[in-house]
């Protein structure tokens, strides 16, 4: 469904993704459209259709509600960085560590905030936190340059901590944790260094080596700190609009017969 490799880059890690599989791609955000993500995690590990496929029904105008709302809003601009992030979300699976936890994607494309979060536990305390910035783009240096790093250099100074403690509760919930131990872990938090940040944007082209090009200058010291990843896809909005397709189509699968 989805392919990576780790490419050498002097100022993060860097990962590259590509769509091996389009239509399982689309199936896997139908089900998260239809906030089936255990599902969805499940076929993106490799697991083949199970039953509970079979059962998913839902009603007509919920489908239609989806459709007209995700796939095919005013702006194809929203459209295009809502699917990203949610395929992103699915790539943040490939490669989690025992214990860590992907906040749940969110119900519509976000404005101001974190795109997502990855929660790093460490015997059961809090580790790490990862920052997610998601940006679908035909222009990624000026993007990243113009509009994620003053993102970031605002949560390197101490920005936004009630916004990512409640992100974190709510995310260990998601593993099972109690709510009233999430909130001891989270006063436990030393917050020096243990923000980490996933810069996500797409690439129309081959990678340019200035692309992330400041994260160090920003995000100082261990380079497990600064991770730079790309969604390699020609003809960006062409794609999108053809992935949409596809995903409206298998969403129509769910309606529940009368």
């Amino acid at each position: 469904m989805l392919k990576h490799e780790t490419i050498k880059d002097d100022h993060c890690q860097r990962i590259s993704f590509t769509v091996a599989d389009e239509d399982s791609l689309a199936r896997m955000i139908a089900l998260v459209l239809v906030q089936e993500f255990t599902l969805a995690k499940s076929l993106l590990a490799g697991a083949t259709v199970t039953p509970e496929l079979a059962t998913i029904a839902l009603e007509a105008d919920e489908i239609e509600d989806i459709i007209s709302r995700r796939l095919k809003p005013k702006d194809v601009y929203h459209r295009d960085g809502y699917l990203f992030q949610l395929i992103m979300w699915l790539a943040a699976h490939l490669d989690l560590r025992k214990g860590d936890l992907v906040a749940l994607p969110h119900a519509q494309a976000s404005g101001k905030g974190q795109d997502s979060i990855v929660v790093h536990r460490d015997d059961a305390a809090v580790a790490a936190l990862s920052i997610c910035e998601d940006k679908a783009t035909e222009n990624p240096r000026d993007t990243v340059r113009e509009e994620v790093w003053p993102e970031i250099q605002a949560y390197e100074a101490g920005g936004r901590r009630d916004e990512l403690r409640s992100n974190i509760i709510a995310t260990l919930g998601l593993g099972g944790v109690p709510l009233d131990e999430a909130q001891k872990l989270v006063r436990q938090i030393s917050w020096e260094g243990m923000r980490r940040y996933r810069v996500r944007v797409t690439v129309e082209d081959t990678r340019t080596p200035k692309l992330f090009k400041g994260f160090a200058d920003i995000v100082s010291g261990d380079v497990a700190r600064r991770r730079g990843e790309t969604l390699y896809q020609p003809k960006l909005r062409d794609w999108m609009t053809n992935l949409a397709g596809k995903v409206e189509s298998v969403l129509r699968t769910y309606v529940r017969s009368k």
